[in-house]
């Protein structure tokens, strides 16, 4: 498991949206020469056949979810783009290092996890 690139928030806010692309590593994205340490060579994920990209969200350390949100697909699927609104209690919690996971599920109701965690850091508002 490896941590993507931290994201700092504040608690209490709503904001910002998360625009993720999601990217298959065994392909290689047109025009680039795959390169399984750079993400920017990989393909952009097919999500054409997909129902639901969630991402679930839990303190550091904890195995309790603080949250489950629902990403929503951007036009064209083959993109792999997807955007993540925060809920609007779910950064009200303790500040601290977060956690969280992109869930994919398929039309046929199978699931892929993808292996990174995006890590958060929560500060208090002034």
């Amino acid at each position: 498991m490896a941590y993507l690139e931290t994201i700092n928030l504040v608690k209490g806010d709503d904001l910002p949206t998360l625009e993720i692309v999601l990217r298959d590593s065994n392909t290689a994205a047109s025009g680039q020469t795959l390169d399984i340490g750079d993400a920017s060579t990989w393909s952009p994920l097919d999500l054409t056949n997909v129902d639901a990209v969630r991402m679930r969200y839990r303190k550091i350390g904890t195995e309790t979810l603080v949250d489950t949100l629902t990403c929503t697909r951007v036009v064209p699927f083959t993109d792999g783009k997807v955007v993540m609104d925060w809920g609007l209690t779910t950064l009200d919690n303790g500040v601290g290092d977060y956690e969280g996971e992109i869930e994919i599920e398929y039309n046929s109701g199978k699931i892929l996890t993808v292996p990174d965690l995006f890590k958060f850091i929560l500060r208090s508002q002034f």
